[in-house]
């Protein structure tokens, strides 16, 4: 039928005041239906003109009425007849029960099936579930905390919970990112974990490193390629690193072997084998030097010799190196 809610007076009956013509919309009753025996109600309410004449019989809608006079209603609302039939002046008219009030409510549910997962209410008893419900009216204060949304559900369903759960952590705009890249105007950042532990001898300790998923006790005495343009951030917070001052130097063995301490663009964060411990390079054309002087750079803690062994950190501009300057090259002693 259609989205609307029907008012009834119960056990009401009254007689036409005056013929009901084929056609006509309109009518008078001898006495209007009240909520309480006095206050009419209002339309819309289905009226059931001649009920107890199987052959004439008409349930009509009234939609618009005032007291005892129906301005406006709709004729045969079953589909009954050819042409509306004509009731005569004096004609029994009843309130009744009729299957269009159920097929009014069918239609305000709107075939939405309502869970435990979608809190609210309805506003007013003619508001309409699809509407109470529907675009732009449910917020986030309605969705239930332990509602699990499958990602299908969202825009088209193209994108799998594991594709949305890469946006976690994602703290700016994406594209931006992406042309920035693009463009060069962003430096990447590569990290790589520090241990130390004995080089096997029983009486000496030197860092080992670890890159990507790499896991376990590391490589030793590494050889790095850094390459201009990126970022390079040494991991120090493994327990292992505690009293061992990860230094870069332009000498092996740094202080230990008459060098200093290289700090041009590098930056430490944190205590050694303390959590969010770190060590980072950026290389740059000023961490090169003029004309690239800085070529080779060592590995070394500043309170231990020997510490970084045989390892070293070749420099690179752009084009250098095994020619990827979107990584670094890690080789094994």
């Amino acid at each position: 039928m259609t989205l609307q809610t029907a008012t009834y007076s119960n056990f009401f009956e009254t007689t036409l005041n005056g013929i009901v013509a084929s056609g006509a919309n309109d009518c008078t009753l001898t006495a209007a239906p009240t909520s309480n025996g006095t206050t009419p109600i209002a339309a819309p309410y289905y009226l059931v003109i001649d009920p107890d004449n199987a052959s004439n019989r008409e349930v009509v809608l009234v939609t618009a009425s005032s007291g005892t006079t129906v301005s406006a209603m709709t004729r045969d609302v079953e589909g009954r007849y050819t042409t509306d039939p004509t009731h005569v002046d004096g004609t029994t008219v009843r309130m009744a029960v009729v299957g269009e009030m159920f097929e009014d409510i069918h239609d305000r549910v709107n075939d939405i099936a309502l869970t435990g997962d979608i809190t609210g209410t309805i506003s007013s008893s003619t508001q309409d579930i699809a509407t109470s419900f529907g675009s732009g009216v449910i917020v986030n204060a309605d969705v239930n905390a332990s509602a699990a949304i499958d990602a299908s559900k969202i825009h088209n369903g193209n994108v799998s919970n594991t594709e949305f759960g890469y946006l976690d952590g994602v703290s700016s705009a994406i594209q931006t990112q992406i042309d920035n890249i693009s463009a060069g105007a962003v430096t990447l950042t590569v990290p790589i974990t520090v241990k130390v532990a004995d080089d096997g001898s029983g009486s000496q300790n030197v860092f080992y490193f670890l890159s990507g998923t790499d896991s376990g006790a590391g490589t030793r005495s590494s050889n790095f390629i850094f390459k201009i343009g990126f970022k390079y951030k040494f991991d120090t917070s493994d327990s292992s690193l505690a009293t061992h001052n990860f230094k870069f130097s332009l000498t092996q063995d740094g202080s230990h072997n008459g060098g200093s301490e290289f700090t041009t663009n590098v930056t430490t964060a944190g205590t050694p084998g303390s959590s969010g411990s770190s060590t980072t390079i950026e290389i740059t054309p000023e961490t090169l030097g003029i004309a690239g002087a800085t070529s080779t750079l060592y590995y070394y803690c500043s309170s231990h010799s020997g510490m970084g062994g045989e390892g070293a950190i070749n420099l690179y501009s752009s084009g250098g190196g095994d020619g990827d300057i979107h990584g670094f090259l890690l080789m094994g002693a």
